[in-house]
């Protein structure tokens, strides 16, 4: 599509991640992937760090810096910092010709988000630099970065696991006829973690130590769970450091619960769905993107619990971005007044 000088250009492509902030800027432009982290002096509000320098300082900051994760199960939960770090993330992305109006961009959102939560995803964006906003699902967005044939006859549905959410779409005729949302996410997995080390193995690990076990043992989960991580803690008696040997059959158990919880979903969301839709997603099958979907294993197992064949998009981690950018550069205008959405 063409963009006049008028409406700033091409906008920008951006996903909002719980986890991490990816933007694109036009063919060959601004790239940006950090994570959803920044560090402020308390007193100041003088940036310190942002992106991934930022996220491994969480939990080591001194009592005059601060580090926020500004963003939780996919929308703006502090304003102020949200807005801090996307000035950080935009830097370099704004056109470089002089006289050309900053450009616009193009967010991806919770299918669930509320009104006020659209509100605030937009205001923290005009606030970081933008000159517009326009939002669409981010099931949508993963739909198309994995290849998806949205404006296809047949019904069609993605499962998009990110950290802070679980996003689930069915399109049909290039309109979305069913979605669903829920936190049943990454997120959950680590805090399943978190709590499972401490009750089983009285050890006590951050967050952020926690994502790291969880990434180790993630890779053999399905394939080899008696593979076991040794796993360096605190002790919750004696508050002394500790190590432990944790196996990943431990982390397969965890995730089944939030794995029955996704089929479930799936199960509302073809619920919901046209009777016809319904009956090409089941002959269909699904396609699973986010960070979440690389679990060892995860595609087969969700595939078992949905009665379905699931299969994992080439690129799971950048599908939404993918998708916002191919929204942008790839999709006829015609076909983008023809998609029916809730934005």
């Amino acid at each position: 599509m063409r963009w006049s000088r008028t409406s700033g250009g091409p906008p920008l492509a951006v996903d909002l991640g719980t986890s991490r902030i990816r933007i694109r800027g036009p063919r060959d432009g601004h790239r940006y992937d950090g994570a959803s982290v920044i560090a402020v002096a308390t007193g100041t509000r003088r940036v310190v760090a942002v992106g991934d320098q930022a996220s491994r300082v969480l939990g080591r900051t001194p009592p005059d810096i601060e580090a926020v994760v500004p963003l939780s199960r996919g929308v703006v939960t502090d304003f102020d910092a949200a807005t801090l770090l996307l000035r950080h993330a935009l830097d370099g992305a704004r056109p470089a010709r002089r006289g050309l109006l900053p450009p616009g961009a193009l967010i991806g959102v919770p299918a669930s988000a509320t009104e006020l939560q659209r509100l605030a995803a937009e205001e923290v964006m005009l606030q970081a630099g933008v000159r517009w906003v326009r939002q669409l699902p981010k099931g949508l967005l993963a739909a198309l970065g994995a290849g998806m044939p949205l404006w296809d006859c047949g019904g069609t549905m993605i499962v998009d696991i990110g950290a802070g959410t679980t996003e689930i779409c069915a399109f049909a005729f290039g309109t979305l006829v069913a979605a669903e949302s829920s936190p049943v996410a990454g997120d959950a997995v680590t805090s399943a973690l978190v709590t499972h080390l401490q009750r089983t193995h009285a050890l006590a690990l951050s967050t952020s130590a926690a994502e790291a076990v969880k990434t180790g043992l993630g890779r053999v989960a399905e394939s080899a769970p008696d593979t076991r991580l040794p796993v360096r803690g605190r002790d919750r008696v004696t508050d002394l450091p500790r190590t432990v040997s944790v196996a990943a059959g431990e982390l397969r158990d965890l995730i089944e619960p939030e794995l029955r919880r996704i089929a479930r979903l799936v199960g509302t969301a073809i619920g919901n769905c046209p009777g016809g839709v319904a009956d090409d997603i089941v002959e269909r099958g699904l396609v699973i993107t986010g960070g979440g979907a690389l679990f060892d294993g995860f595609a087969d197992r969700l595939g078992q619990a949905v009665g379905m064949s699931v299969q994992l998009a080439e690129s799971p981690r950048q599908s939404v971005i993918e998708g916002a950018v191919r929204w942008i550069e790839d999709v006829d205008p015609a076909a983008r007044r023809q998609m029916v959405v809730p934005l």
